[in-house]
């Protein structure tokens, strides 16, 4: 059985230079990353703490991490099964968090002693 990205090429038998992405889209996917990063600090210095600062720097964070794990974890030549273990560790990911923020935000309800 073959490789999906096995070439016909004699001088690279497993494929390696056909399924590598190009210098120029990661040099472009990382210089956005970066840029992201650098509107995330500006955010939080110009504006200050304020009522969507949180979201926004949140949905900043996403995007980049979406950048990272679709280009550099190569997660888009990815098979089907990659894809599923990505998608179901940010599942339980989202649970973890949803458990930890309802111990955290109930704390006050506490009755002790």
């Amino acid at each position: 059985m073959s490789h999906p990205h096995t070439s016909a090429d004699p001088s690279d038998p497993h494929g390696i230079r056909v399924s590598a992405d190009g210098t120029g889209l990661l040099l472009t996917v990382f210089a956005a990353v970066v840029a992201l990063s650098l509107a995330n600090i500006g955010l939080s210095t110009s504006i200050g703490p304020g009522k969507f600062t949180l979201p926004m720097q949140l949905l900043i964070g996403t995007i980049q991490a979406g950048l990272v794990a679709y280009y550099f974890m190569h997660l888009r030549h990815g098979d089907k099964v990659v894809i599923l273990t990505a998608l179901s560790s940010l599942f339980w990911m989202g649970i973890m968090f949803v458990l930890f923020l309802g111990d955290y935000m109930t704390r006050q309800y506490v009755v002790t002693g």
